[in-house]
């Protein structure tokens, strides 16, 4: 029983270490063009897998393991100074929390496929962090080459990511480097949004003063269309009426419930141990040309873009409906296995 236990494990080995790799290639840019500039870009791995996944390539679906050409820090160290110059006063760290690939149905010309992604972007001064963005979702392809797919936007998923980081003012909370394995939940702490037992009632156009649960100053009464849909709040001070569209609405919350504004109009906020949510398909929340990798990050091969886009869109909002959570920190939609 020993031997033959010996020698499967051996087979085993011979078949770990024959398969084939795929590395990632950073193609493309992450160039800052405004003139900022920062004197490095580092790289911290939270990953609790770091297997990006093992999946089928080519005609013959030989596995491969998906991989980095080196190390993250390494690789993104050098994509970044491919493009940029290191003059800054500061520095940017990327923390990696999760880079997953994985595949699933085929109807026999296409199989889907899926990137699950989260990570943060810090920017360091002196030995402080302040954060800049994060992105916490997964990504939907389908194609029939899938894992090649994936694989090449990978980078194109970073560039977009990082790029976004770099239109954005650091918040101004600032953390030492002990803190920012679980800044999520330092920054929950924080919002009256989590502490409170109730909601204020109120209008919120932003993100920030909806969980800091501050809405707009004055007594606003919000008016409603024939079909019961929220159009406008209005307010009547000293004579003077002032009107705020739903468009520029994040959301209102009356009689301590919350509504978040999307494209399908009002939806009913609800709230759990993880965070705030409503209960909502991609179809309901983003344009069809929108509604995944390619049409957020111009991806290549993603599900997205149809000739009858008003078809698509009406299939896409009939999906199932999921929890789908309102990133405190962005006030993003976020789409996420976890």
């Amino acid at each position: 029983m020993i031997k033959i236990f010996q020698f499967s494990f051996f087979l085993m080995s011979i078949f770990l270490f024959s398969q084939g790799k795929e590395a990632i290639k950073f193609k493309g840019n992450i160039t800052r063009f405004d003139g900022v500039t920062y004197k490095g870009f580092k790289v911290l791995d939270l990953r609790q897998d770091k297997s990006i996944g093992v999946l089928p390539f080519g005609e013959s679906k030989e596995m491969k393991e998906v991989v980095f050409p080196t190390t993250p820090e390494n690789d993104f160290k050098v994509w970044y100074e491919r493009g940029n110059s290191l003059s800054g006063q500061n520095e940017l760290l990327l923390i990696l929390k999760r880079l997953k690939l994985s595949t699933g149905e085929s109807d026999g010309k296409k199989t889907q496929g899926k990137i699950d992604f989260s990570a943060q972007i810090f920017q360091k001064e002196a030995e402080q962090y302040k954060f800049l963005y994060k992105k916490d979702t997964v990504f939907s392809f389908q194609d029939k080459e899938v894992s090649e797919v994936m694989v090449k936007n990978i980078p194109a998923i970073f560039s977009v990511f990082i790029k976004k980081a770099y239109t954005l003012d650091p918040i101004q909370n600032a953390l030492t480097l002990s803190d920012l394995s679980d800044y999520e939940e330092y920054a929950k702490s924080k919002y009256a949004a989590f502490k409170n037992e109730e909601l204020k009632d109120g209008i919120y156009q932003n993100f920030t003063s909806f969980f800091n649960q501050v809405p707009v100053q004055g007594n606003y009464v919000l008016e409603r269309n024939d079909k019961g849909e929220v159009t406008k709040a209005i307010k009547l001070e000293d004579g003077k009426k002032e009107k705020i569209s739903s468009n520029k609405m994040f959301a209102y919350v009356e009689n301590g419930k919350a509504y978040k504004k999307t494209m399908s109009g009002f939806i009913e906020i609800n709230k759990n141990e993880k965070g705030f949510y409503i209960n909502a398909n991609r179809g309901q929340i983003f344009p069809v040309q929108y509604n995944s990798t390619y049409g957020m990050f111009g991806l290549i091969g993603a599900v997205a873009g149809s000739i009858d886009q008003a078809a698509k869109q009406k299939k896409m909002k009939s999906e199932e409906k999921e929890e789908v959570y309102i990133d405190y920190l962005t006030g993003e939609f976020d789409f996420s296995d976890n």
